[in-house]
């Protein structure tokens, strides 16, 4: 039967925002890491529908509603999980093919082996020989072998065709060989892509390489950086350079550090500044952006100090702020790039820079020189101004920024609201939900069922030292709960990152699936992870020596009721009781 690739709905999934997937039809607003509003699902007046940005997961403390952007649209819209998929896939413009076979798992597989041999290949060559005047040229930009090592660049020679031996891409369908952007195929052979580059490879969230950028290196080529082309591996307007490093980091902070290039990236993240990403050999897309705002609402621009680097954070400063996050702007002196300054100036100067880093407007009047501006220029100025500010959607930050605009260019608020509501076009959907029966299919209820469930919400923690401290002393045999069992799991076989928004498709039937939703999207643990643990574990164990007991008494009043001896159950019972007692120290 036809089916859509794991790998395309692993990469929807990972692409998707599921809070703009949800806003298109609920109006959220932002509480503590969450965003709440009122359930689609069932008619209410107060919000208690719930949506997890971290998690990418959402759930509705009335109806018990939940799921992932897939299984949102699938109950919304009434329609089937592929068709679901494809909607997404058209919305951020990934293509969804049906596969009738295992050709297109085979191929993705054979893509990564290759760019893991490129890889490998390109770091042998800058640490050989032949790499050394390459690996002088780094050094001397102030990169220090640790840092090359760890984000793995490498050199490609000024050869035609040392990958493609390598590799054997001879060897390799014409196809194929389109899709790996390694390489060229014509009539006189097959011959490498990259030659005479410093190779920096590009990595996917999970640190496999998908793609290149390749700075030119003695050679008289012209185009001074050469990237991969698109690839089934890789999107561009997806990928953020160095986001399988410092995602954490970044969550951290909260605000992530933007440049533009592969070596600003590197020296920040040298020089000890972790919560920084750099846009992959484009510039930012609505796409990053929708990325970016699964982590954080806040980030600071600090793109090249020239006019090609102002007018490309002010294009960047507005997407973000039309998709949700609060840009800052701070740039190098006059003809620097962030690669330059820091090796110049040192840390502490471009950490104080970063810490007072301009508005976006502050930078925006700035970089126009506004008080230079009169006449025709000025009312140009502020004509594109409002018009980039009505194309924000978050009325808050629209009227902010509207005021801003009149207090510092003396522009009276009613001229500035009269004009953005002429402009604006706004269609407003209401979607009417009949009274539902609230109802929980799972209720966890008893002593021994919430202790299992603490023991999950420990192993669904970001924290991977809370789940191997649960790994360490409980096995997925010890959860009696059918459904608790079932997650524990999925948990205990899943890798040091949890993925809650695919976890929840391990589950088809949609009661499973509200249930487990609601236990993932819950943050808090109260208490120390280890005394947890260990009153969970005692609770779990002393489940069957009272299923022993009561057991046992019903045998000794069958005895006794028939004249029997009872002395060795009430040894028995007494044995257990002790036991019991221990357990409950």
């Amino acid at each position: 039967m036809a089916q859509i690739p794991q790998e395309t709905i692993d990469h929807i999934r990972d692409t998707a925002n599921i809070v703009d997937v949800v806003s298109d039809v609920v109006e959220l607003k932002k509480r503590g890491g969450n965003f709440f509003g009122l359930c689609p699902f069932h008619h209410e007046k107060t919000g208690s529908f719930s949506v997890a940005p971290a998690k990418q997961i959402y759930h509705c403390f009335g109806c018990g509603a939940g799921g992932n952007a897939i299984t949102f649209l699938m109950e919304y819209e009434k329609i089937t999980f592929p068709e679901a998929v494809q909607n997404l896939g058209q919305r951020y413009g990934i293509q969804v093919d049906f596969s009738h076979d295992e050709q297109s798992k085979n191929d993705y597989t054979k893509l990564y082996e290759i760019h893991e041999i490129a890889t490998n290949l390109y770091q042998d060559n800058l640490f050989s020989p032949r790499g050394k005047k390459a690996l002088a040229y780094l050094t001397k930009r102030g990169f220090s072998e640790d840092i090359l090592k760890q984000f793995k660049v490498g050199l490609a020679i000024d050869t035609w065709d040392q990958l493609s031996k390598h590799a054997n891409a001879e060897s390799l369908k014409s196809d194929f060989i389109l899709k790996t952007g390694l390489f060229a195929r014509t009539e006189k052979g097959t011959f490498d892509r990259f030659r005479s580059r410093i190779m920096v490879p590009i990595f996917n969230p999970t640190g496999k390489v998908i793609a290149f950028g390749g700075r030119v290196f003695d050679n008289e080529d012209p185009a001074k950086y050469l990237n991969s082309p698109e690839t089934p591996l890789y999107k561009k307007s997806d990928i953020f350079y160095g986001a399988h490093a410092t995602r954490d980091a970044i969550r951290k902070a909260s605000f992530a550090i933007v440049v533009e290039g592969y070596f600003d990236f590197l020296q920040l993240y040298q020089a000890g500044f972790r919560n920084v990403v750099a846009i992959s050999g484009t510039a930012l897309t609505e796409k990053h952006v929708q990325n970016l705002r699964k982590l954080v609402s806040k980030t600071v621009l600090f793109y090249d100090g020239d006019q090609a680097g102002g007018n490309a954070a002010v294009r960047a400063g507005f997407l973000l702020l039309k998709g949700g996050v609060e840009p800052k702007v701070t740039t190098p002196p006059l003809g620097k790039d962030p690669d330059d300054w820091i090796l110049e100036a040192g840390r502490e100067v471009v950490e104080s820079a970063i810490k007072k880093s301009q508005s976006f407007l502050g930078f925006h009047f700035a970089f126009y020189q506004i008080q230079k501006l009169d006449g025709v220029d000025k009312s140009d100025y502020v004509k594109n101004l409002i018009r980039e500010i009505m194309e924000i959607n978050d009325g808050i930050i629209r009227d902010e920024l509207l005021r801003t605009v009149g207090q510092k260019l003396q522009i009276g608020d009613k001229d500035l609201e009269k004009y953005m509501r002429q402009t604006q076009r706004r269609s407003s959907y209401t979607r009417q939900e009949p009274d539902v029966k609230i109802k929980k299919v799972f209720s966890f209820t008893t002593v021994e069922q919430r202790a299992q469930l603490e023991l999950i919400k420990l192993l669904a923690s970001d924290d991977p030292d809370h789940r191997q401290l649960v790994k360490m002393h409980v096995q997925a045999e010890d959860f009696t709960d059918t459904l608790l069992k079932k997650l524990a799991t999925r948990l205990m076989s899943k890798a040091m990152v949890i993925d809650h928004s695919a976890l929840i498709e391990d589950f088809k039937d949609k009661d499973e699936r509200d249930a487990i939703t609601e236990i993932l999207i819950q943050e808090e643990i109260h208490g120390i992870p280890e005394e947890i643990v260990i009153d969970c574990i005692n609770i779990i164990k002393s489940r069957p020596i009272k299923e022993k007991i009561e057991s046992l008494r019903l045998s000794i009043r069958e005895k006794e009721a028939n004249g029997a001896n009872v002395e060795n159950e009430i040894i028995e019972v007494i044995r257990l009781q002790k036991t019991l007692n221990e357990h409950s120290k």
